[in-house]
């Protein structure tokens, strides 16, 4: 018996950490001196820490990120949007929170767009966001794909478009980054609604990946999940309306 212990605790202290993936996208995750930070990091410490399990979190490019979780062993990605085409590349954790992703103009345009159709001009969106591959499927000639949602805001703030998309969580500190207030932005039409999610490699145990769930359903019971949402405002919209 002795002996079977000992070997557990063995295999146990050689366990490789979990790489838990993520991209800059404030507030859910961002760097902050030399350590990540932001909602979806706590939420990913409090399970690593309720489930028992060692993590590294290392930030990466969505796209490459959303790769690696699918193809190598102990590594995840959050927080991203559960799609069909996504479903059985991953196993899933979540929900973690809900998010709204709309579409902006400056404020000085006062022209409101009730549907895409009535979009006047350049529609700008980081080609790594699901959000522009849906745009794309429908079809639409004016959109702008770019690299990043700072080259994103920077073009708005020039006048090279005239429109923007993002969630109404991050939209400001987008904004900010270029030295923008909330206020110099127009809300107009809300684009979709999705819950975001953690996504493990199909290589981890699912044992595991149950075990995340557990912790991740206990913290909505006690309350400790919505504290986090409070405290990084996730449940509030960040629209100029505010």
């Amino acid at each position: 018996m002795l002996g079977a212990m000992l070997s557990l605790l063995s295999l146990a202290a050689s366990a490789e950490p979990l790489r838990m993936l993520t991209d800059n996208h404030p507030p859910l995750h961002f760097q902050q001196g030399e350590h990540m930070a932001g909602f979806g990091v706590d939420v990913v410490q409090a399970l690593a820490q309720r489930s028992g399990d060692p993590v590294q979190i290392q930030q990466r490019p969505m796209l490459r990120a959303l790769r690696d979780a699918s193809e190598e062993a102990d590594t995840a990605v959050f927080t991203i949007l559960r799609t069909a085409e996504r479903e059985t590349r991953y196993q899933w954790v979540g929900p973690l929170m809900q998010t709204e992703t709309a579409l902006y103009s400056r404020s000085s345009d006062t022209t409101p767009v009730a549907d895409l159709q009535q979009t006047q001009g350049q529609i700008a969106v980081p080609r790594k966001w699901l959000v522009y591959s849906l745009l794309r499927q429908q079809g639409l000639t004016n959109l702008w794909g770019v690299d990043s949602p700072e080259i994103m805001m920077r073009l708005l703030q020039v006048g090279r478009v005239q429109y923007v998309v993002a969630d109404t969580m991050s939209v400001g500190t987008f904004a900010a980054e270029q030295g923008m207030g909330l206020e110099q932005l127009r809300y107009q039409i809300p684009l979709m609604h999705q819950d975001a999610y953690i996504a493990f490699s199909p290589k981890v145990d699912p044992a595991q990946v149950a075990r995340w769930q557990q912790a991740l359903e206990a913290m909505e019971r006690d309350g400790s999940l919505q504290r986090l949402k409070q405290r990084w405002k996730i449940d509030r919209p960040r629209t100029s309306t505010d």
